[in-house]
């Protein structure tokens, strides 16, 4: 799993940072996943171990390098998810999370 901006689509990895520079104080968590990856993760998610929701392998937008999980403090996600959509993109996903951004 990754969690650099390179392993995002060439076209998305300049936006990711764009949105970034507005916050630069968060954690990039995740960008690029495996199918493999993403089943696991789902997995862990059934038996409640992750914090945050994931969707099932094969509708994750992770394994086609056109999603990223940044963490920040509630407040500025919601910030930063209104500017992330003004652009275009898609903020929380099929699963309302907060921390995930999409195009």
């Amino acid at each position: 799993m990754s969690n650099q901006i390179s392993e995002l689509q060439p076209w998305l990895a300049p936006w990711a940072r764009w949105l970034i520079s507005a916050w630069p104080y968060g954690d990039l968590t995740s960008t690029r996943r495996s199918h493999r990856e993403q089943a696991q993760l789902y997995a862990a998610f059934l038996r409640g171990e992750t914090k945050y929701p994931v969707a099932p392998p094969g509708h994750s937008y992770h394994e086609l390098g056109r999603a990223f999980d940044y963490l920040a403090p509630d407040e500025i996600l919601s910030q930063l998810g209104a500017l992330w959509q003004s652009a275009g993109g898609r903020w929380g996903g099929c699963c309302r999370d907060n921390i995930h951004f999409e195009a």
